[in-house]
C-alpha cells in the first residue's frame, strides 16, 4: 500500500504537547525492530516528516532522539545514509548545531561504521561536507588532544 502522511495533522498533534512529552512519546514509540518514527522516516526517505518532527523540538532534545538506535544499532542518520537518502541526511543535519552534528556524525554502529562509511555517491559527499563545516564551526573547547 502507498504511504501518504498527513503533515498538517502531524504538525497539529505535535503542537498540542510539550517538548518533554514529545520526546517521551517519540523515544518510547518503536516497532519490533526498535525503530522510532525518525528511523522509519529515514528508511523511507521522508525528509518532510523528519523536518516536521525535529523542528517541533528544542535543539537539545533533537540530539537525544537522533542518537537512538534500532536493532541494527543504526541511528536515523545511519538509516538515511545506508539507503542513499540525501534529502533525509540533509533534513537531519540541518536541524542540529555544529557540535551536535559532530557527535552524530561520529556515532558508530556495532561494526564500527559511522554514517559516512555506509553512504556512497552524493549522500557520502553531503555527509563529508557537513562534517568539515561542523568541525570548522564547532566549539574548540570540545576537543581534547593527548
Amino acid at each position: 500500500s502507498e504511504y501518504h502522511p498527513d503533515i498538517e495533522k502531524l504538525r497539529e498533534l505535535l503542537s498540542k504537547v510539550t517538548d518533554e512529552q514529545k520526546l517521551n512519546i517519540l523515544q518510547q514509540t518503536k516497532n519490533r525492530w526498535d525503530e522510532t518514527a525518525l528511523h522509519k522516516a529515514a528508511y523511507r526517505d521522508d525528509a518532510e516528516i523528519i523536518t516536521t518532527i525535529l523542528s517541533s523540538l528544542q535543539s537539545s532534545y533533537r540530539l537525544k532522539l537522533l542518537m537512538m538506535r534500532d536493532d541494527d544499532n543504526n541511528t536515523p542518520l545511519h538509516a538515511a545514509a545506508q539507503g542513499g537518502h540525501t534529502e533525509s541526511v540533509r533534513a537531519i543535519l540541518t536541524s542540529m548545531t555544529a557540535d551536535q552534528q559532530i557527535e552524530l556524525l561520529a556515532a558508530e554502529r556495532w561494526d564500527c561504521k559511522a554514517a559516512v562509511d555506509m553512504a556512497s555517491g552524493e549522500t557520502a559527499d553531503v555527509l563529508s561536507e557537513y562534517k568539515i563545516k561542523a568541525e570548522e564551526k564547532a566549539d574548540p573547547g570540545e576537543f581534547y588532544f593527548i
